[in-house]
């Protein structure tokens, strides 16, 4: 329970830091020095650490390490990104941004299996994915592998980090792209709404799943992925991947609609408020 708790404060940090930091390379560094911190602080724990079930091992390695880990991949990678960012003409950045997609996208195709697996919510691998006992199994296809800590790791957590960074990287990807197509800077000056959203990434995503299950916009009968880009241009919003952030908040020990119950009372006490 201590992990859980130490990596939802992580995820707080990390949410204050992509809100208040508009430099991304200081904002990258800041953030991968708190996901670095937080899987040393893991892995002394872990390295020889029995846990009580196979339930409870793969719980760890499948979300709860996850947090730090696919976090540090993303910024790792993004901080690469934004290094190298050329300065020259708009059609050579075009160019950059579209190889470093391409690339991203050849990942989902040669590991599509694996991405159903999780996207579909399927468990029946997770053992052979997710534990340590087979970590011996994975197939070795990159050298950087031979130096990763067999009591530390599984066959398939890093894997499962980058899906979920090159899901983040992608949208990050495709809107500095858009920025570039509409010859805006990349700032919030540019936006045409005055608006911001100032809650957490999560309340966010509690809001577009809320209006999408009571059927709020177009009956219900929409994708989840419209309404967050409409959202995006409206709040001048971010949240990365709100799937991942969703899958997240389904796993909340306490209240899983905390911003709707937010709301709520909110409301309530304001209409008290006006009768008093």
């Amino acid at each position: 329970m201590e992990r859980a708790l130490l990596s939802e404060k992580l995820l707080e940090e990390l949410n204050v830091l992509e809100n208040t930091i508009s430099e991304v390379i200081k904002k990258c560094d800041l953030s991968i020095t708190k996901c670095r911190d937080l899987i040393y602080r893991f892995k002394k724990q872990i390295s020889s650490f029995k846990f009580k079930n196979t339930d409870a091992e793969i719980h760890f390695f499948k979300y709860i390490k996850q947090v730090p880990l696919s976090n540090l991949v993303y910024y790792s990678e993004l901080r690469s990104f934004e290094i190298q960012f050329p300065v020259g003409n708009q059609d050579v950045q075009k160019e950059y941004i579209q190889k470093k997609m391409d690339k991203i996208n050849r990942f989902f195709r040669y590991n599509l299996d694996f991405t159903q697996y999780i996207e579909q919510d399927k468990t029946h691998l997770d053992e052979n994915y997710f534990t340590r006992a087979y970590f011996r199994d994975v197939n070795i296809t990159y050298s950087r592998h031979y130096y990763r800590d067999k009591d530390f790791s599984t066959s398939h957590d890093l894997l499962l980090a980058k899906l979920f960074a090159n899901k983040r990287l992608i949208d990050y990807l495709k809107k500095r792209l858009a920025k570039i197509d509409s010859d805006c800077p990349p700032c919030d000056e540019c936006s045409e709404s005055e608006l911001r959203w100032t809650f957490s990434n999560t309340a966010y995503v509690e809001l577009i799943y809320a209006l999408v299950s009571v059927g709020a916009v177009n009956d219900g009968k929409i994708e989840i992925s419209i309404i967050d880009r409409a959202l995006r241009r409206v709040f001048n919003h971010d949240s990365g991947d709100i799937y991942k952030i969703y899958s997240e908040i389904r796993r909340r020990k306490k209240s899983r609609a905390k911003f709707m119950e937010d709301l709520t009372r909110g409301l309530e006490d304001r209409m008290d408020s006006a009768d008093a």
